[in-house]
């Protein structure tokens, strides 16, 4: 039989692709290096490698073999744009944007300037998202989806107003677009004299079975009838929206239980005193809690402050952990070795990334709420961190979770059962920590900053070792961008009116209260 190298090559592609499918990096790593072997100008060997080396954790290969491979293409886009995801994911934060400004000069194709803009949102370069997503518009000022990325991009610069009339746009050329009405009735509060409803329940009666609509829809009706105070409408078009929202996801909440049950057996204050701490007087601030607590609020309130500000949510404790703790299989060996990660590493790593960013002031907040489950890590690495911890009432804080999209994580929270659940999880951690390294958490309640925000303002900038200013209670004059979903309330002065909202909807959320008392967790008042 004669043999074609063409075939034999394209068919080692897809195996390699189907060993990185099935999560079996190390096949994958070495099908892709013997290919190499045999040619090492194959950059579509090079990618794949630089894919499997960092699906088990091996930073600095994955960066190695994706630099080969842009070596021996340096004008190939997406070989640039793979190269750009590697810089930060290895802490490369000012690399990552140096390049980034580099290709954007180059760059005049619409669907490539949008692609540069996501990547500049996950270096938090806000006006530079804003600007090359209206790059795109400007290049296709009728493109539904360049409108939509605009108008998303002018809600984290705090111009609603400018929001509300691209997504008015994205309606009016494509009717269907179901995620522009959420994004809309999230942007003003609905009124018996202003509101979408009739509108909304028109398209929903329309497009019945058309699962985007069903949950894009429904939130959005939930979100105006509430605001209307029709408690029960919101209710019903909010459980049916999670309801599909829930259907298309294949989450198991029981995994992430599993996870943080293993963090509490596993990173103890016994277990981490048998690794060198860091020796880091680096001392950043770590805003952390569930999503919807208050870390926003409390994140504009300290980036008001003359001598800090905000990177907002990053990922960047977390890629620094994984590169410290290098080579592992699955999220149960990760939690293992993060016990004996090389801390030194991981401080400055994680330093290096969050200066990259570009903020010049002497302390920076990383506003990434999930970074409790790190929270025995942070201390190892930054012995003089400071970690705030917004607390919620347990029921306040299911329920804002519950009627918020998140535009991406957080796949807990549009079930009931997996929201107790992972509650329950949560709750279990925090008394973890607290056990282990106690005196380290600053616990800041959200009912009582928002009824007595001076009093909780003074202790808390007291804690970072901050002098008094003023201006922290304006926060709502604060013009830094910020990408979260409460990205058009924290434009507004501090208000109290979301504390106890669940008691409107007690009924419906008996179940889940039970649950949560029955392990524990008062919730009655």
């Amino acid at each position: 039989m004669i043999s074609n190298p063409a075939l034999e090559s394209q068919n080692s592609l897809k195996q390699a692709m189907a060993y990185l499918k099935q999560s079996n990096s190390l096949a994958a790593i070495a099908l892709c290096q013997e290919q190499i072997s045999l040619d090492n100008t194959r950059i579509e060997f090079w990618h794949l490698l630089s894919q499997a080396h960092q699906s088990c954790g091996e930073f600095d290969p994955m960066l190695e073999a994706i630099q080969t491979a842009t070596t021996l293409q340096p004008h190939n886009f997406q070989l640039q744009i793979r190269l750009i995801e590697c810089y930060i994911y290895c802490g490369e934060v000012k690399k990552a944007i140096a390049t980034l400004d580099k290709m954007a000069k180059n760059t005049t194709e619409a669907n490539k300037l949008a692609r540069i803009a996501e990547l500049y949102l996950h270096c938090s370069q806000h006006q530079k998202v804003a600007h090359y997503h209206q790059l795109a518009v400007n290049s296709e000022p009728n493109n539904p989806l360049f409108l939509y990325n605009l108008a998303a991009a002018k809600i984290n610069l705090g111009d609603s107003q400018a929001s509300e009339a691209l997504l008015n746009k994205v309606i009016a050329l494509s009717a269907n677009d179901f995620d522009a009405y959420t994004m809309r009735s999230g942007l003003r509060t609905a009124s018996l004299k202003n509101n979408n409803i009739s509108h909304l329940q028109e398209l929903y009666a329309s497009n019945f079975n058309h699962p985007q609509a069903k949950i894009a829809l429904g939130f959005a009706l939930a979100k105006e009838y509430e605001d209307m105070q029709q408690w029960d409408e919101s209710w019903n078009s909010l459980k049916k929206a999670n309801t599909a929202r829930r259907k298309q996801m294949h989450y198991r909440v029981e995994n992430d239980v599993q996870a943080i049950n293993h963090i509490i057996q596993t990173i103890t204050a016994q277990n981490l005193g048998n690794s060198q701490d860091s020796g880091s007087n680096v001392a950043p601030i770590f805003i952390v809690g569930l999503p919807r607590s208050g870390t926003t609020l409390v994140d504009r309130l300290l980036s008001s402050h003359t001598h800090v500000a905000s990177l907002g949510e990053i990922n960047s404790f977390a890629f620094s952990l994984i590169h410290s703790v290098g080579h592992h299989q699955g999220k149960q060996q990760l939690i293992e070795k993060s016990s004996r990660a090389d801390f030194a590493f991981l401080a400055k790593n994680y330093s290096q990334a969050t200066r990259g960013y570009g903020m010049n002031e002497a302390f920076l907040i990383d506003k990434t709420p999930l970074n409790f489950l790190y929270i025995g890590l942070i201390k190892k690495a930054f012995p003089k961190a400071k970690i705030i911890h917004l607390q919620r009432h347990p029921l306040d804080s299911c329920f804002a979770m519950y009627k918020t999209v998140f535009r991406m994580g957080y796949p807990f929270s549009y079930s009931l059962e997996d929201l107790s659940q992972y509650y329950i999880a949560y709750h279990r951690l925090m008394q973890h920590w607290r056990k282990q390294f106690p005196h380290s958490i600053y616990d800041l309640s959200y009912e009582k900053l928002v009824t007595a925000p001076e009093q909780q303002a003074k202790s808390l900038l007291n804690y970072c070792q901050l002098d008094w200013q003023e201006q922290v209670l304006d926060m709502h004059l604060n013009t830094a961008p910020t990408a979260t979903a409460s990205a058009t309330q924290v434009r507004q002065r501090i208000y109290s009116s979301s504390v106890g909202k669940w008691k409107r909807y007690k009924q419906h959320l008996q179940p889940l209260q039970s649950s949560l008392q029955t392990a524990g967790i008062h919730c009655e008042k």
